[in-house]
């Protein structure tokens, strides 16, 4: 059958770290980059107000992933602890290669003021250990129903970051 339209962009090679990759828009995302060829670091943001294991969430879904052919690796890390995000993206190098972006999903607006503090923390604390040259983005979902639904802003702003990846890797190859 002849399919018509543009082909989903490729991100083959890219090594992306996502911070709350487990639930909603961030396990959206890790998805998406995985199935465009991107290496997704899967990172389970472990905090007291989680109801579940970050760690085991992480592996689950790099596992569904790798059922597909895809690949993504789990990561955890406690959101109240800066510094060992600090030291994520020497892991995953190590693990994968340098890291080419690293996307921090926050908590939604009604969140805990002290959990958003810990996640701007931690996304602060990644932007500043990212190899040079490598993207930093941050995205508070809008408010929605549940951990797993997205609005459309939201789904918007998933095809923005995979699209905007895929020309930073075009423009890159093309040098």
């Amino acid at each position: 059958m002849l399919q018509t339209g543009s082909s989903p962009p490729r991100l083959d090679g890219l090594v992306v770290l996502v911070v709350d990759a487990t639930t909603g828009i961030g396990r959206e995302l890790a998805t998406r980059l995985s199935a465009a060829g991107a290496v997704v670091a899967v990172v389970g943001a472990g905090h007291p107000d989680r109801g579940d294991d970050a760690a085991t969430n992480a592996a689950f879904l790099c596992k569904a992933l790798d059922d597909a052919g895809l690949t993504a690796l789990p990561y955890r890390i406690d959101i109240r602890d800066p510094a060992e995000a600090g030291r994520l993206p020497a892991q995953i190098a190590d693990d994968a290669g340098p890291v080419n972006a690293a996307v921090v999903v926050l908590p939604p607006p009604d969140a805990d003021g002290e959990l958003s503090h810990a996640f701007h923390a931690v996304s602060a604390a990644l932007a500043a250990a990212l190899p040079p040259g490598a993207r930093h983005i941050e995205r508070t979902p809008a408010a929605a129903a549940g951990p797993d639904t997205a609005t459309a802003e939201d789904r918007s702003w998933l095809r923005s970051v995979v699209d905007g990846l895929a020309a930073d890797a075009a423009r890159a190859t093309s040098r």
